[in-house]
């Protein structure tokens, strides 16, 4: 599914550098894709069988140029593993709710916290992996599912507004319970990832991007409603632990309210990547607005994942920031726009 020179430049992009240019996911629409009609959340989530047939039929619609290639999103909402480990969960049109059924109620009486192998939710997870491993025969990689950071799955548990005030009034508690579920958290990455890699050499996720070890988006969305002296005590930590644990990390930095942890951010050494996004009605990640923030990333020795840039912008992109280590997915119109987007890269070179 990947070249040999496909294969380079992920490397290099994971080495925090550039083979002859930055890495470039392009994808062109070529069919319209499969639509549920009208299918119920229950449905939608839970018929694995028709998911798997769906997958087979969507995943021919697009065309990839440069290092793109063809993936299937094995999408349970994000942070699933709350569901896996004892919490509870709720079916919606278009995501997967975890935090509406809070099962902390007391610190001093933590419901056990363990993998259920026999819960819905890792049945659905493992059983849709496997069956997208089995049905692909090569054709696209399986995704491992968005199983969630440590602080989040930890605030579906407990409640968001709760576990706020519980950062004060019971941070040791707080600390323990995390420190659980980052265990369970390699656990249930380590059952998952054992599944993909018997059918498939290499894996991605969520992310779009190709690693021959193992990889992940790391993230902390609750991080945007503490302060920069509360991620360093209570999230950082699990953080730097995962990174370690893991070959490869992205760290998956959400919203304008996330930056102010920046730079704790760049001082863990063994995330490769930030993965930035501003969020609805902020300016679009190609803004000169943020380029300032891209070369800081860069010259802390970071790679950066840009979502989206337009072959419009893209040379703008290109000449502003460095390409060591960068990232970037773009859809085309055509063959002839992905070439244009290849021959822009390729001027730019490694800077």
């Amino acid at each position: 599914m990947l070249s040999n020179e496909a294969k380079k430049r992920y490397r290099a992009f994971w080495d925090r550098t550039a083979y002859e240019r930055c890495v470039l996911f392009i994808s062109e629409r070529i069919g319209k894709g499969v639509v549920m009609q009208g299918a119920s959340p229950e449905d939608k989530w839970t018929d694995l069988e028709r998911r798997t047939r769906d997958a087979q039929e969507s995943y021919v619609n697009f065309k990839y140029y440069a290092e793109g290639f063809s993936t299937v999103f094995t999408n349970f909402g994000p942070g699933s593993m709350a569901a896996c480990i004892g919490g509870d969960f709720e079916l919606a049109p278009s995501t997967i709710w975890f935090d509406r059924n809070p099962i902390i109620k007391d610190w001093s009486e933590v419901p056990e916290l363990k993998l259920y192998e026999d819960s819905l939710m890792w049945q659905l997870m493992t059983g849709l992996t496997e069956m997208l491993c089995k049905a692909s025969k090569c054709t696209y990689f399986t995704s491992m599912a968005d199983i969630g950071g440590s602080m989040d799955i930890l605030s579906s548990l407990r409640g968001a507004e709760q576990l706020l005030c519980d950062l004060i009034d019971y941070p040791e508690e707080v600390k323990k319970v995390n420190e659980r579920i980052e265990e369970l958290w390699k656990i249930v990455y380590s059952k998952l990832y054992a599944i993909t890699s018997r059918y498939q050499n290499g894996m991605t996720s969520w992310m779009p991007i190709y690693c021959e070890k193992r990889y992940y988006p790391l993230q902390c969305d609750f991080c945007a409603m503490i302060s920069p002296d509360m991620f360093l005590e209570f999230v950082k930590p699990n953080l730097s632990a995962q990174a370690e644990w893991l070959d490869h990390s992205i760290y998956h930095l959400d919203g304008m309210d996330a930056v102010r942890h920046l730079d704790h951010l760049l001082d863990i050494p063994a995330i490769d990547a930030i993965q930035w996004s501003a969020g609805a009605g902020k300016p679009p990640l190609y803004d000169e607005c943020f380029f300032d923030m891209y070369n800081k990333i860069s010259r802390s020795g970071k790679g950066l994942v840009l979502f989206s840039v337009p072959l419009t912008e893209l040379e703008n992109v290109l000449k502003n920031i460095s390409t060591k280590g960068l990232f970037i997915t773009m859809q085309v119109s055509d063959e002839k726009e992905a070439l244009e987007a290849i021959k822009i890269a390729k001027s730019y070179g490694v800077k």
